[in-house]
């Protein structure tokens, strides 16, 4: 065993938000060649949660390692993003709704450790904070109306993470019903971002706002399941629903049987080529929730069917499942956990995706949200 082993983790200074910032770099070096050494990452969320996991890595020719470049082996390995292995813990605690929560403070401690066959050879503590309080707020470039389905908390985390790139966030599940605004933040350009179910109701609306440049959705589709302005819908037969083992539920096949009829189908559709703006959807393939791919698809066709001058954009991910959107799919989320509670029954709902996929797909869905933030 070498003792000349150098262990660092790698953070950009200018990157160091939670939110925004790029994930820290584990990198190591003076090792033995085809060593292997495992990687421990663990912290406890606002609820005292412990998080963890464990990536097994193996030293190359020159006795170095970093996990932005070195493929996790082992099976420990909950999946890591390009950048390094703090957004693939996982929930050690036993029980359902163990969804991940931001402490109130804002802060994240690590604890990294770098251990051998033989022992522990490097161990070190990290914070991270998802925004900076004592920052000056940018002026607003442009604002958003955020759907959720559930916009209280969802939107505050949302508003944090897009603050820093002059975005000024309103959330609601209607334009109409949404925070009086000032006249001044009108008149900016104005984009909707939905998520999931919520994109029905996000779409009805941008059906009617003005100076509206773009509609986001991930993970959505262009249909109605549930009454919303006294408009039709397609309703769910939901006493076929069963969980599948240890209280885990899909409810994917449900909404793909509450379209198989195609007339059933039609009375949920909505008039997406109304819509007087871009529509840039984003959709993974092994979305367990409901075929967010086919259902996002759908509203491309019918925007090409209908001859819409206006543009669509759809881009879906390969083995990525429901988690993409600003919210729950921050890139930089300490979990990669495939389950959310569901907050009635208590069952944990599939996400589906898997972990290193999910992790890559978020980064990359949440440049495409900046990037065509930053074009409005």
């Amino acid at each position: 065993m070498t003792n000349t082993a150098v262990i660092n983790v790698v953070i950009d200074p200018e990157y160091g938000d939670l939110w925004t910032g790029s994930v820290p770099i584990v990198r190591g070096s003076g090792l033995n060649s085809m060593q292997e050494v495992r990687v421990e990452v663990s912290c406890r969320d606002g609820n005292e949660r412990l998080w963890k996991n464990s990536n097994a890595y193996l030293v190359n020719g020159e006795g170095t390692f970093d996990t932005a470049t070195t493929p996790a082996v082992g099976d420990g390995y909950y999946g890591v993003c390009p950048e390094g292995p703090l957004t693939s813990l996982k929930c050690q605690d036993d029980g359902p709704g163990h969804d991940f929560t931001l402490p109130t403070t804002r802060k994240l401690e690590y604890q990294i450790t770098i251990k051998d066959g033989e022992g522990e050879l490097w161990s070190t503590s990290l914070q991270r904070s998802a925004g900076r309080p004592d920052d000056v707020p940018a002026p607003a470039k442009v604002r958003i109306t955020y759907y959720d389905d559930d916009p209280k908390d969802e939107g505050r985390l949302a508003a944090e993470a897009l603050a820093p790139y002059g975005v000024h966030l309103q959330y609601g599940y209607s334009v109409e019903r949404s925070v009086e605004m000032k006249p001044s933040i009108l008149a900016l350009p104005h984009a909707i971002v939905a998520c999931g179910r919520s994109s029905a109701k996000a779409l009805e609306d941008a059906r009617h706002c003005e100076n509206l440049r773009a509609v986001i959705l991930f993970a959505g589709g262009g249909l109605r399941f549930e009454p919303y302005k006294d408009l039709d819908y397609i309703p769910l037969d939901h006493s076929k629903l069963l969980p599948k083992s240890q209280s885990f539920l899909t409810t994917r096949d449900l909404y793909a049987h509450a379209v198989a009829d195609r007339e059933q189908r039609n009375r949920g559709r909505i008039a997406v080529e109304e819509i007087e703006a871009p529509l840039h959807l984003f959709s993974g393939l092994d979305d367990q929730i409901w075929p967010s791919s086919a259902f996002s698809e759908l509203i491309a066709q019918r925007r090409k069917a209908k001859e819409c001058a206006w543009p669509t954009f759809h881009q879906t991910f390969v083995g990525v499942g429901h988690d993409l959107g600003p919210t729950i799919g921050l890139p930089t989320l300490a979990t990669t956990e495939r389950s959310v509670s569901h907050p009635e029954t208590g069952f944990r709902l599939l996400l589906g995706g898997k972990g290193g996929r999910q992790a890559r797909a978020r980064r990359e869905c949440w440049d495409s949200l900046l990037n065509i933030l930053n074009a409005l």
